[in-house]
């Protein structure tokens, strides 16, 4: 079974042709760049190809943009502007994809009814 989802990056701010532009969470600068000072969301800029974009949620102008998780783990290349002032530097995207892999819960024992009424005058 694949575990195939999108990821959230940041609002889209344009849509040209076959490319996105990115208005990029804090969350997302900081896995391009580890350890760079905080900006405000929506400061770093990220062009990118639209086939990275979600397929279910397709890139929109002033609403959340999803990329393909499968997609950028591939480590495709985009445009980054980490301080908005249209000084664009070549980037590899695999690391928006960083500490995204699923984790399997194990279900909590189910206690039987003389267990949960322990358990429950042990709350203190």
């Amino acid at each position: 079974m694949q575990n195939s989802f999108d990821i959230a990056i940041g609002r889209c701010q344009s849509v040209t042709g076959k490319e996105v532009v990115v208005e990029l969470d804090t969350a997302m600068v900081s896995r391009l760049v580890p350890g760079h000072p905080w900006h405000r969301s929506g400061t770093s800029k990220l062009k990118l190809a639209i086939e990275l974009c979600s397929a279910q949620r397709p890139p929109q102008p002033g609403c959340e943009t999803f990329l393909n998780r499968d997609a950028i783990l591939k480590n495709p290349s985009g445009r980054f502007d980490l301080l908005g002032d249209g000084q664009f530097i070549a980037v590899r995207l695999k690391a928006l994809a960083a500490n995204t892999e699923p984790e399997l819960l194990e279900p909590a024992p189910k206690l039987n009814w003389a267990e949960r009424r322990v358990s429950r005058s042990h709350r203190g």
